[in-house]
């Protein structure tokens, strides 16, 4: 189920295994399963979850939380009463208000019970509104003209108005213990909270998929929907069987799954976005995105997460690529600042005799940020992440060169598979590569494959649906009105079995040019 409405905002904290302190994060109610995972990666409290506490800082629709003492802080009785308020009615909210005034009113003297709480969500619609009574004069109007006192009956018409409407209508308030909200009068004595809840088990909710990495909201295009096609959607859970996503297109009389439209994102990765989505014709580069996130471990699903979070990452295509290279990174979860990382990597360049108390009261500050920057390793909320083909740990000199130099470096050492191309030595990448990433004297050009993953089926400056590698050559390609190159079977890339860093092919390059002008 996606919670879109979120009205509660906690903390949540986790001391800290070593070095005292705390980790924190915060959670924002309902939540989802994924979500409140989510929340225990970045207070790195997996296996641990019950020693966490939290604490509200924020409730729109009922402030009063931030200021009571509850009996418990459960974060799944917390969640359950989260969404038991954001599904209430408009209508009923002010009975919600009403019933619950006297509760708040003890909390100074007693905690506030959860269980009460969660009960009052139910049982509202038993309760009688008066519309337009906003006072205790209009409440003793209504009560003569609706007869509610038994004492007023034999009053004559004549005397009403010579009757005190405020002292009726505060009689009428204590029978009634009523409660004005706004322009509403609610008499809570009808109100007889419900033991839904017992205060152990919660009560069953409506249940929910939680089998997907990413989930879309699907439907057929308006042209080929009898009726609004929003009402005909439904929930595709990704991964998906290629043949199953074409059953569902048919189904919605589309020929292809990506001509249907979607209406709403979900993913257990908070950092892939409907705006990093874009459109349907997408869709199956994220059905595989999702079948790489369903096979991480939860270890591996953090250090993505600190992946596309140092990356910035915008669009699905860099995330996928992010998860097929994953092994790439080096990571560390315990650090969670600048400082706490640096004591770290001067622990793990030194003896194990080394007392790391010398460390403790140490401020590193500017030394900290220059390591980072010197091995392009970034701090997120989940850990310590490397750059790619970077590492945390290997010692490096106090001036070498900055992070982005490293990361064409780390490139240009990395042994590439060499292949022929459009009758032309090349070298081939299986991911995508950055401007700066390309040693001097290559060019990069992308590789499409086709729709099955079968073959390659033309190469272009920039792919994006099907990218099916990048490739380095020393010649500049004239790719003419059409924008790329078809390949068929005698031109598509032919693997020589034999592999090259960048810097050796852009090398070797140059020497055979220097051999073929000699010649002449």
């Amino acid at each position: 189920m996606n919670y879109n409405r979120k009205i509660m905002r906690l903390e949540l904290s986790a001391e800290k295994a070593l070095n005292g302190g705390y980790y924190y994060a915060e959670l924002l109610l309902p939540a989802a399963d994924y979500e409140i995972k989510d929340a225990m990666q970045r207070t790195r409290a997996g296996g641990r979850e019950n020693t966490v506490e939290v604490s509200i800082l924020e409730c729109d629709i009922l402030p009063e939380m931030q200021d009571i003492r509850l009996d418990t802080f459960s974060l799944d009785e917390l969640n359950f009463f989260a969404k038991r308020l954001a599904s209430l009615p408009d209508e009923e909210l002010p009975v919600f208000y009403a019933v619950t005034e006297q509760i708040f009113n003890d909390a100074d003297e007693n905690p506030v019970s959860i269980k009460d709480l969660i009960n009052c969500t139910y049982g509202l619609d038993t309760v009688p509104v008066a519309h337009n009574v906003s006072n205790l004069s209009e409440l003793g109007r209504f009560a003569f003209e609706n007869e509610l006192l038994s004492d007023l009956e034999d009053i004559p018409e004549s005397a009403v108005p010579f009757l005190n409407a405020e002292q009726i209508g505060r009689v009428q308030q204590k029978n009634d213990n009523g409660v004005f909200e706004g322009r509403l009068y609610i008499p809570t004595v009808h109100y007889d909270r419900p033991e839904i809840y017992d205060g152990v088990t919660l009560p069953d909710e409506e249940s929910e998929s939680s089998d997907f990495a990413i989930r879309l909201l699907v439907s057929g295009t308006p042209e080929h929907i009898k009726g609004d096609p929003v009402d005909r959607a439904i929930w595709l859970d990704l991964p998906m069987a290629s043949d199953i996503l074409a059953n569902y297109a048919a189904a919605f009389n589309e020929a292809d799954i990506s001509d249907c439209v979607y209406y709403d994102f979900e993913s257990v990765i908070p950092q892939i976005t409907p705006e990093m989505f874009g459109s349907m014709s997408d869709v199956q580069t994220l059905n595989k995105l999702a079948a790489e996130i369903s096979i991480m471990s939860e270890t591996e699903q953090v250090k993505f997460k600190a992946v596309l979070d140092a990356e910035n990452t915008a669009s699905i295509h860099d995330a996928l690529n992010a998860a097929q290279n994953l092994w790439r990174y080096e990571f560390t979860a315990e650090p969670d600042t600048a400082d706490a990382f640096f004591k770290k990597y001067i622990l793990e360049n030194t003896s194990t005799e080394f007392d790391s108390r010398w460390l403790e009261n140490l401020l590193p500050r500017n030394e900290a940020d220059k390591l980072l920057g010197r091995i392009g390793a970034a701090v997120t909320d989940y850990g310590v992440i490397s750059a790619r083909n970077g590492h945390l740990f290997k010692p490096v000199p106090y001036d070498e060169t900055e992070a982005k130099e490293l990361k064409t470096q780390a490139l240009t050492e990395e042994k590439l598979d060499v292949i022929e191309v459009l009758d032309r030595r090349a070298l081939f990448s299986n991911g995508r590569l950055m401007p700066e990433q390309i040693p001097e004297g290559l060019y990069a050009y992308d590789l499409r494959h086709s729709d099955d993953g079968g073959r390659f089926c033309s190469i272009e400056p920039k792919v994006g649906v099907n990218h099916g590698g990048t490739v380095l050559m020393r010649d500049v390609l004239d790719f003419g009105e059409s924008g790329y190159i078809p390949l068929d079977e005698d031109t598509e890339p032919s693997f020589l079995g034999d592999e090259m860093t960048p810097s050796e092919f852009a090398e070797e390059e140059a020497q055979d040019e220097a051999m073929q002008m000699g010649g002449m």
